[in-house]
């Protein structure tokens, strides 16, 4: 029997969650593990990836496992396609994703949100897919943390472009925040699998990550659509990614905390 899109995204949210749940002590206990390897959660189960800059994200073996002693022997193998050069986007991701599994999954010092009205900000999950070519649309964010503010816990998106093109990413957004709600009771449980934290999907943290301008400055177009629609903006310390071995990222101006979406807001 053919299962209609809703019932195969459910399906691999569920698998998800107890995925992570295994996933949980290896990614968190730096013993025993290399700081490059890193295991990515997916609708098909485990992937072994590597955080080498370098070889950002490619993976060592060419398909997934849903046993977890599986994928940690995939690290000892050679790299996938690994003379291809990771793309300034993957390399940021890597990088931060690398920092926060050996920080007991903190992003917060990594994108210069010290001080910052986030408590706690943590990685949760990364290239989360819904859909595919049999059941479109398909739709893939770069990143999921969940941010700690307010007295709560709630999902953070966050986008990384290396071009600074702010482009559909405000509608992006809110299509992920839209199925984030669609499937929240598997969104609440699968997050609490990822950091161990009951989850309030009444609200969503938005954030764009990218260089910093060679003018120093975003322009007033972008600076307004990001306060319209309550979207952080991260900069590097540098206009380029493509050669950076050890990334500085800061706030430029403010820091939203996780609003509601408003779809057209005054």
């Amino acid at each position: 029997m053919n299962q209609t899109r809703d019932e195969v995204i459910r399906c691999r949210l569920n698998k998800m969650t107890e995925l992570a749940k295994q996933r949980r002590p290896f990614l968190v206990n730096a013993e025993g593990r290399k700081g490059d390897w890193y295991i990515r959660i997916g609708g098909n189960g485990y992937r072994a990836v590597s955080l080498d800059l370098e070889h950002s994200l490619l993976g060592f073996a060419s398909s997934s496992t849903n046993n977890i002693e599986t994928v940690i022997t995939h690290f000892q193998r050679k790299l996938k396609n690994k003379p291809r050069r990771s793309t300034p986007e993957k390399r940021a991701q890597a990088w931060l994703i690398k920092q926060a599994i050996n920080d007991k999954l903190s992003l917060k010092t990594y994108l210069g949100l010290d001080g910052s009205l986030y408590e706690e900000l943590l990685f949760a999950l990364d290239e989360v897919s819904f859909g595919d070519n049999y059941h479109p649309p398909i739709l893939r964010f770069d990143i999921l943390a969940v941010g700690i503010c307010d007295s709560g816990n709630f999902p953070v998106f966050i986008e990384l472009k290396s071009d600074r093109e702010l482009g559909q990413l405000h509608t992006q957004l809110r299509m992920y925040q839209d199925q984030l709600k669609r499937y929240e009771h598997e969104f609440k449980k699968l997050l609490k699998a990822c950091v161990d934290r009951e989850i309030n999907l009444s609200k969503y943290g938005r954030i764009i990550v990218w260089p910093k301008s060679t003018g120093g400055r975003v322009s007033p177009r972008v600076e307004s659509e990001c306060d319209r629609y309550k979207v952080t903006i991260i900069e590097s310390d540098t206009h380029d990614w493509s050669d950076v071995k050890d990334f500085s990222f800061h706030p430029y101006k403010r820091v939203y905390p996780p609003t509601t979406y408003v779809e057209n807001p005054e």
